[in-house]
């Protein structure tokens, strides 16, 4: 699968740009304005997690349209990786959801590819994130979530 390549930065960050505006836009709008806190600190989580979304993934079409082209590249197998594809693509589930990082593959017949756009940014095997593989240890290390109970009426909001 062939990927896009932004020429400049501006195109790269252009769609965080534009669902910032649009989420700019919805917080001055009637339907925002008529929202109890609870569901616009939800709705700001899930539109500030998309815009980080978009910005990681400008980042990574930037870093992909600089990636030059070397002629070393050799894999673990001491073999050299004489051709070589720019836009090979891979998704990554991040912290903010799933990106696709597109880098330069390395090739030669019968030998595994070789990515070194991949080992500069110190991606996993997986298509989990580190990040995302960190949260997932946090949360497993805090156990089950236990139903909070409700209070009574009677009972104070404050303790």
């Amino acid at each position: 699968m062939q990927e896009y390549a932004p020429a400049s930065r501006e195109e790269a960050f252009a769609q965080a740009r534009k669902y910032f505006a649009e989420t700019e836009d919805w917080l001055a709008s009637a339907d925002a304005s008529g929202m109890q806190h609870a569901d616009l600190e939800e709705q700001m989580e899930k539109r500030g997690r998309e815009i980080t979304r978009r910005m990681l993934r400008g980042h990574l079409d930037l870093l992909a349209a600089r990636e030059e082209r070397r002629h070393d590249v050799t894999g673990d197998d001491g073999v050299v990786r004489t051709r070589a594809e720019r836009g090979r693509v891979r998704p990554l589930m991040t912290k903010f959801g799933q990106v696709s990082v597109s880098r330069i593959a390395y090739r030669s017949p019968g030998r595994s590819n070789v990515h070194p756009l991949d080992a500069a940014l110190n991606l996993p095997e997986e298509k989990h994130s580190h990040g995302l593989r960190k949260l997932a240890a946090v949360e497993a290390a805090r156990g089950p979530r236990r139903p909070r109970r409700p209070r009574s009426p009677a009972e104070p909001a404050c303790r």
